[in-house]
């Protein structure tokens, strides 16, 4: 979500699901599958796009009690993990109702931005990367922010 549809959703509601990045995101899959190949170079633009987008938005996460960000291990035997991110307040209403089952803790909403999860990749070798919207678009970018 752009920073200033955020702001203006705080103070008054609205353009909660304004989200460059989603939109990017949904054009990319469409394609993918009509292609049936995300390395087709009609896809480059596209990948461009949302590389240039992620860094310009605000995201919203979970955690939890603790404050700690929800942790969505990769193999039961594994530390590494990833966080599910979502590019509005839409999709972060969706995807918190079905993670929070999964959770027994009560898990609330963060802002974070694409500096915070940098500075996460920084700090904690086992974070390899987040899903964006995962119980809609499941996009998944790595640590750096590619994919």
């Amino acid at each position: 979500m752009d920073p200033k549809d955020y702001e203006d959703y705080q103070k008054n509601n609205v353009k909660a699901s304004k989200s460059q990045l989603k939109e990017y995101i949904q054009i990319y899959a469409d394609m993918a599958k009509k292609l049936k190949s995300e390395d087709a170079i009609e896809l480059e633009a596209v990948k461009t796009n949302i590389r240039n987008t992620y860094p310009a938005e605000i995201y919203f996460t979970l955690i939890d009690e603790a404050g700690k960000f929800v942790k969505l291990t990769l193999t039961e035997s594994s530390k590494e993990y990833i966080i599910p991110i979502f590019t509005d307040i839409r999709e972060y209403a969706l995807g918190s109702a079905k993670i929070s089952k999964l959770f027994l803790d009560k898990l609330e909403m963060k802002v974070i931005t694409p500096e915070d999860i940098s500075q996460l990749a920084d700090e904690d070798e086992h974070f390899q990367g987040f899903v964006i919207n995962p119980h809609s678009q499941n996009f998944n970018m790595d640590r750096n922010g590619s994919f």
